[in-house]
């Protein structure tokens, strides 16, 4: 219990061993630390030193000899108020640089196929859409049969966020996928046709400004291509126009 909590606010295996070691045998030489913590001792000194410069431990010379103490239990919160302010002064650092560094990006060239890998990458590529697009701006569909449950969850969630955003969203979708279109149609700014059943495919393609994503939704090994050119945006929406008007609506 008291190894996962500390270990959670920052402290390493060795910083938690010779720390609890020292609440229970109080003032102690590094040889009594060594042996009860178990840790080497080129080690113990090093452990030490950092554990006394975040403010949780201390020593006193006894002639000629360094004894060491923990600090009082209660000191952690004070270790973790540092913290916080440390992270907050990161933080306002980081915010003055981040629109130089948007502007460093943005003035180099950007490479024009990307790949995800994963489900946290589908998540990635999904989220450049949402980012992107801005009110009354399009995002369009066409593909998607099945996809896991959990996978189905986090999209829908994400299709709200699209809906309030104002961003409008147009959707070729399998005959066979009536769920997922049960969850979204009474979304704002949401349109669906069908493709027929035998038009049945493991991927998704979105368009969207002068971007191409695909989705190859493989439970075992999912993965999103991002193109970025005008060019291949526009001719994959002109291919999703022609389709939109040849297919029914529900």
């Amino acid at each position: 219990m008291f190894n996962d909590a500390l270990r959670k606010i920052g402290l390493t295996d060795g910083e938690i061993k010779i720390y609890l070691s020292l609440l229970d045998t109080g003032s102690s030489s590094t040889g009594k630390i060594i042996k009860k913590s178990g840790i080497s001792g080129s080690k113990t000194y090093e452990v030490l030193d950092r554990l006394i410069k975040k403010g949780l431990a201390s020593f006193v010379v006894k002639n000629g000899v360094k004894y060491f103490e923990a600090s009082p239990p209660n000191k952690i919160l004070d270790y973790l108020m540092e913290k916080e302010q440390e992270i907050q002064e990161e933080k306002i650092t980081v915010q003055k640089i981040i629109p130089k560094l948007l502007l460093k990006q943005n003035s180099s060239k950007q490479s024009e196929v990307k790949v995800f890998t994963g489900f946290d990458g589908l998540k990635t590529a999904n989220e450049d859409i949402i980012n992107t697009l801005k009110k009354g701006e399009e995002w369009l569909s066409m593909g998607l049969s099945e996809q896991p449950a959990s996978w189905e969850n986090y999209f829908n969630k994400r299709q709200i966020e699209r809906a309030k955003k104002g961003i409008k969203h147009r959707h070729l979708l399998n005959e066979k996928y009536k769920s997922l279109y049960a969850k979204r149609k009474k979304l704002p700014f949401t349109e669906f046709k069908f493709l027929p059943h035998n038009f049945e495919m493991p991927t998704s393609t979105e368009i969207y400004k002068n971007k191409v994503l695909i989705f190859i939704l493989i439970e075992a090994d999912p993965v999103a291509i991002m193109i970025e050119s005008k060019a291949v945006a526009d001719s994959f929406r002109k291919y999703f126009e022609h389709i939109w008007e040849t297919v029914k609506i529900n």
